[in-house]
């Protein structure tokens, strides 16, 4: 198995790199380290998976990678790249998130349209589910977006 991981230098990302190397897939992370958070978290993230047999790094945004060379060979793609902080994203800063987010998800899907990927798996965020009186949410919880 090949897979492409998006957003592999953020702390989800970093973990599931790690787990899918160690059931033996190849990886390919892809990151552009965007500045919500310290670029220095993400770089000892991704530290952890840098030097591990199977695994190679791209560090661009979706929009301006080379998808075709990246995607070749992948069968699994894990996508969750994402312009992080709801509260930031209307505003002067709902371009950048619109094209982090939006315009990068459907580039990156149109890129995989008659490629023999066997999954798509997006993650969304946990604002979807809102301001809950319930923590920690369950996963049968109704959608209540805050964006």
């Amino acid at each position: 198995m090949k897979a492409l991981v998006t957003g592999a230098a953020g702390f989800i990302g970093s973990h599931l790199t790690g787990a899918l190397l160690d059931h033996g897939a190849h990886v390919v992370g892809l990151d552009c380290f965007t500045d919500y958070y310290p670029r220095a978290i993400k770089e000892a993230n991704l530290a952890e998976n840098a030097h591990r047999a199977g695994f190679s790094f791209v560090e661009a945004r979706i929009q301006d990678a080379d998808l075709p060379g990246i995607l070749h060979g992948v069968t699994h793609v894990y996508h969750l790249a994402a312009q992080a902080g709801v509260r930031r994203s209307w505003g002067q800063d709902f371009q950048i998130y619109t094209s982090n987010n939006v315009d990068a998800s459907q580039q990156l899907l149109e890129a995989c349209v008659d490629r023999p990927i066997h999954r798509f798996v997006y993650a969304s965020s946990s604002s979807l589910y809102g301001d809950s009186v319930s923590i920690p949410m369950r996963e049968d919880a109704l959608p209540q977006p805050v964006s």
